[in-house]
């Protein structure tokens, strides 16, 4: 699985340097978190796959590689110029640049209702529980019930507040990368 590109690493260590709180991992996503994504995504389920914080597309390249449609995939991502990056190397996907915390207006503008999967890289253990829910909630609201959101961290913990926005969070993966562990958390609703 070739998860990553040549190019994907100049531009993933220019922006980690100027905001690496706001990259949030030390790495780009390898083929072995790649997978470990892939099999969290219901692609069963009717509706689109929202991918939060692409980045360099890693992970898109990685579920597109292992059986996720790209013309599924929704990607988000602030950075302007890891948007357009994503925009030019990566066929398939509708990429939108924009901020998580407005993804609730972000989907309804575009006319998404109904998500199947939402997968996130965001450095959402930094942000505070009011954020937490702007970015969770309205991404639950529309994955409806049997329907997850998974986050990848490389903390041990859970990344977010679950019992604070009163919903269900399970540990699902644990992928070591040599000497970090990355984990990979599913919430969803009661």
């Amino acid at each position: 699985m070739s998860v990553q590109s040549a190019a994907d690493w100049p531009i993933f260590m220019r922006h980690w340097l100027r905001h690496p709180l706001g990259i949030g991992a030390l790495l780009p996503s390898g083929a072995r978190v790649a997978r470990a994504m892939a099999r969290q995504v219901q692609l069963d389920r009717p509706g689109k796959i929202l991918e939060l914080g692409a980045g360099t597309g890693g992970l898109t390249r990685g579920l597109i590689e292992t059986g996720c449609p790209a013309d599924r995939l929704i990607l988000l991502e602030s950075e302007p110029e890891l948007a357009a990056y994503l925009g030019n190397h990566i066929a398939g996907p509708r990429v939108l640049l924009g901020d998580a915390l407005r993804i609730d207006s972000i989907l309804h503008d575009i006319g998404v209702m109904e998500l199947a999967t939402v997968v996130s890289s965001l450095p959402i253990k930094w942000f505070p529980p009011v954020e937490q829910r702007a970015v969770v909630m309205p991404c639950l609201k529309r994955l409806g019930p049997g329907g997850s959101f998974i986050q990848l961290t490389n903390g041990i913990v859970s990344p977010i507040q679950f019992r604070a926005l009163g919903i269900n969070g399970e540990l699902v993966d644990d992928i070591w990368l040599h000497f970090l562990p990355a984990q990979l958390w599913r919430y969803w609703l009661y």
